[in-house]
């Protein structure tokens, strides 16, 4: 997912991708890789389909998310 990085409030981070606004969750690896606000970022991301909430996880690098993937 490739954004301007609009908020940053551990745990989560608001990334807007061509006028849509996207809510993620993100551990605080991720939290120190980010750019200002303002700046475009990439973040691999995940999403958990449950049947209260869609959460969407992001993470600066593959192997993070992959990581994130094998412990689910």
């Amino acid at each position: 997912l490739v954004g301007t990085l609009v908020r940053k409030q551990p745990p989560e981070l608001l990334l807007d991708v061509g006028g849509v606004g996207y809510e993620l969750e993100a551990p605080m690896t991720t939290f120190y890789d980010l750019p200002a606000l303002g700046q475009e970022v990439t973040l691999f991301t995940h999403l958990v389909v449950r049947d209260d909430a869609h959460l969407l996880f992001g993470f600066t690098e593959l192997r993070q998310r992959d990581l994130f993937r094998d412990l689910l």
